[in-house]
């Protein structure tokens, strides 16, 4: 199983001027570092929670389709929707399966794709990565990602902008009780083999 990007979001979460009100910043002169943390810490919590933030358009490639009529679990939720699945037949032609042959399932903690009804997957070629899911994922626009998420982007932005260095010296060091792994723990998808 693989993954690309095929389309990044249109913007973070976190706008720069909302990062600079938190570390109560004024001015300009930080904007670039302020926006390179903010890009740092939405990747970060993007990676934690295994989910995709801001609406963004993803390839999944697979060897094969499952056995029989098994659904195919489809990374980085939300899901929104499923473009188009491709596949390498077993003449080792690519084909695109039309969207009548399957039914997307945004719904649960994890999206997915399966067969419709009396359908079954296709045969696939032996080569590898013969399946391309094209899926878009994200709660959509940045005023759309849940509070606790924008709260934890917010702390990782903070910690950042306080500690530039690898080491600190000198400092008794504290996780604060209600910190990001706390704002985050909601929202974690569990890693799939």
């Amino acid at each position: 199983m693989g993954l690309l990007q095929l389309q990044a979001p249109a913007g973070a979460p976190v706008s720069v001027e909302d990062a600079k009100l938190h570390l109560r910043i004024d001015g300009d002169a930080e904007n670039v570092t302020i926006e390179r943390l903010v890009k740092a810490a939405t990747s970060n919590a993007e990676r934690l929670t295994n989910r995709a933030f801001v609406t963004q358009r993803w390839a999944l490639t697979l060897d094969r389709f499952p056995g029989g009529n098994q659904p195919i679990k489809i990374p980085l939720p939300p899901l929104k929707s499923v473009e188009a699945i491709k596949y390498f037949d077993s003449a080792d032609a690519e084909q695109t399966l039309p969207a009548s042959d399957y039914v997307v399932d945004p719904t649960g903690l994890v999206g997915k794709v399966q067969p419709a009804w009396q359908k079954s997957w296709p045969a696939t070629s032996g080569r590898p990565m013969a399946v391309r899911i094209e899926f878009t994922a994200g709660y959509g626009e940045a005023a759309a990602v849940p509070a606790d998420i924008v709260s934890a982007i917010l702390l990782l932005v903070g910690s950042l902008d306080q500690n530039r260095e690898a080491v600190v010296i000198g400092t008794i060091v504290n996780e604060l009780p209600m910190g990001v792994e706390y704002l985050l723990s909601p929202y974690v998808i569990p890693s799939t083999p």
